[in-house]
């Protein structure tokens, strides 16, 4: 083949026609809505493994509260297991959890109440109130998009698990699931 056919034979290629342009936008928007939904189902999955993370780090807060300041009851909420203890400068539990009794925290909502059937026990070593029991929980901000399941925690040291927007409540059982 001369070099004068090569030359007439690309002059001859048009490239992509319409049709051939249009498919190849559509596998690439298949492929874009696969992406994302794959992402936002890996984010739900971090958020809610973030938030069983917490509740276990509220968890240890409340024991080392109970063995420490609270005279072997537990505290009745956040921002009292996040305040400094009397004489010292750290709380039990980071200033990003502890400082508000709701925080929000990686798409899900933080809380801490007395138990179910706590009852009332000895002042803290700051003067503020405990309890026999505590209650947990995280629960998505936004169902769905942020998390698809609730979870609760207690002194049993659990963590249970509900699909919905509505903690697992006392005392725990089916239909929630035990987590961890």
């Amino acid at each position: 083949m001369t070099s004068h056919m090569r030359l007439a034979r690309l002059r001859s290629r048009q490239g992509m026609t319409l049709i051939e342009l249009c498919i190849v936008l559509i596998i690439l928007g298949i492929l874009l809505v696969v992406a994302v939904a794959s992402l936002m189902r890996a984010r739900v999955v971090a958020n809610e493994s973030s938030a069983t993370a917490m509740l276990r780090t509220i968890t240890k807060a409340q024991l080392a509260f109970y063995a420490e300041c609270g005279r072997g009851f537990y505290a009745v909420s956040l921002t009292q297991l996040g305040s400094p203890r009397p004489g010292r400068s750290i709380s039990y539990l980071a200033e990003d959890i502890g400082l508000v009794d709701n925080p929000q925290r990686n798409g899900y909502r933080f809380s801490v109440r007395a138990g179910a059937e706590a009852t009332a026990g000895f002042t803290d070593c700051g003067g503020g109130a405990t309890k026999s029991m505590y209650y947990a929980s995280a629960v998505p901000l936004a169902l769905g998009r942020t998390g698809d399941r609730s979870f609760a925690t207690s002194q049993s040291n659990a963590i249970w698990g509900i699909a919905g927007a509505v903690p697992p409540s006392e005392p725990f059982r089916a239909p929630a699931q035990l987590i961890h």
